[in-house]
């Protein structure tokens, strides 16, 4: 069961069932972007998203040749981007601050899913129910809600909770050590911890805790978040550049 929070309060609609476009005209269609590298993907996608009229979805790519929009929903496969997601999602907002952003990605244990709404994220749809939740997780975030499972709001709360009890206690928490920067490094050459344990003599299992500690205070959850994927593609680099 999803649990929409609304951020803002939006005008009660007259007769008008969710999802369904207010009027065919594109400059009062919502702007949806799909960003995903794997073309097949951002086709099916499309195609998913084209079966509601109260869209105008377009790629990435498109995205860049139009007039910014105030708000677009950005559709974002965690697949397929070149970049680790926060710095997708940094690279965005510089071109639509107001923006919203719903993920795409296998199911999460509710911890990790609740990670994202650290990271700004709006939204988040598993592979899994993209035919059935993705147009309405749009609609919702287009009206300032947001679409999250009930428990995931509910872990992100305690979280919330608890860091401000520890706030105090450890006012240096979130700064990267020396040693720490070291193995982020190593990390990033796709390094196993036995490999990084050899290339900075320790041991093993300090490479873990090190990889732990990193997670906590980056709020990230895989080595692929600290892990560019090769050379990035031409869109990425013309985003960064603008």
């Amino acid at each position: 069961m999803f649990l929409g929070v609304a951020r803002s309060k939006v005008p009660p609609k007259q007769n008008q069932p969710v999802g369904e476009a207010r009027t065919t005209t594109k400059k009062q269609q919502l702007p949806v972007c799909v960003v995903d590298q794997n073309r097949l993907a951002a086709r099916y996608l499309l195609e998913r998203l084209a079966k509601n009229s109260a869209f105008h979805a377009v790629t990435l790519e498109e995205m860049m040749a139009l007039k910014p929009s105030d708000a677009p929903v950005f559709i974002i496969d965690r697949e397929g981007i070149d970049l680790p997601l926060s710095e997708c999602l940094d690279v965005l907002r510089k071109r639509h601050p107001n923006a919203k952003f719903v993920i795409l990605d296998e199911d999460q244990p509710r911890e990790e899913t609740a990670g994202l709404l650290s990271l700004g994220v709006h939204g988040f749809v598993s592979y899994a129910k993209i035919d059935e939740q993705l147009s309405h997780a749009v609609v919702r975030l287009a009206e300032g809600e947001l679409w999250f499972a009930s428990n995931v709001l509910e872990a992100y709360a305690r979280r919330a909770i608890a860091s401000l009890k520890t706030v105090n206690k450890s006012p240096t928490a979130q700064e990267i050590s020396k040693r720490e920067t070291q193995v982020i490094e190593l990390v990033k050459r796709r390094l196993s911890n036995k490999e990084i344990g050899e290339v900075l003599n320790i041991q093993e299992s300090t490479v873990k805790f090190h990889v732990s500690n990193i997670f906590s205070k980056l709020q990230v959850k895989k080595r692929r978040d600290l892990q560019g994927k090769g050379q990035l593609s031409e869109v990425w680099r013309k985003l960064i550049a603008s």
